[in-house]
């Protein structure tokens, strides 16, 4: 049952931030020219910060979960869920940070 628990975790966290196989995934679609869960009037700063803090968040969690040792699988699936989570954020930011920048030379 915890590992069932772990997973719905998991996949509610991949939905719900776009999170999937760097390997696989395709380049963000972006809505009006910004990236997706970013809200309008956001820059790279302040979305770097709420990031860091969304992935502090997720590492604690997984470290605490890991700390039970309910399972092999459930570490793999959490170590998983890690490296979605830094990828993602890191194309997230990106986006923000181009966005930004075209922002500016546009005068837009």
């Amino acid at each position: 049952m915890a590992v069932d628990i772990i997973k719905l975790y998991v996949s509610l966290l991949s939905e719900f931030f776009i999170f999937s196989d760097m390997a696989v995934m395709r380049p963000t679609p972006t809505e009006g020219g910004r990236a997706p869960l970013l809200p309008d009037d956001s820059n790279s700063l302040t979305t770097a910060h709420y990031l860091m803090k969304i992935l502090a968040e997720i590492q604690d969690n997984v470290n605490e979960i890991n700390s039970m040792e309910i399972s092999g699988e459930v570490t793999s699936s959490l170590r998983g869920l890690l490296d979605s989570a830094k990828w993602g954020f890191e194309d997230v930011l990106v986006h923000a940070w181009v966005r930004g920048t075209f922002t500016r030379v546009s005068g837009v």
